[in-house]
């Protein structure tokens, strides 16, 4: 069974991943899956979201 691979900041779709690819050890930890859903980060919004150090964001 596929599941469908979302975007959780952007919602823009990242591509499908196959339910055994999940339970297998190669899975990402950031995966968050819903129904036949599973949100993670796009590189794009995974790259804006990175903290620099000696940067404080408030």
């Amino acid at each position: 069974m596929k599941i469908l691979k979302l975007c959780h900041v952007c919602d823009r779709i990242i591509g499908e991943i196959e339910l055994d690819d999940l339970t297998s050890n190669n899975a990402a930890p950031i995966m968050d899956i819903v129904g036949n859903v599973a949100y993670t980060l796009c590189p794009s919004c995974l790259q804006e979201m990175e903290i620099k150090p000696g940067i404080v964001y408030q």
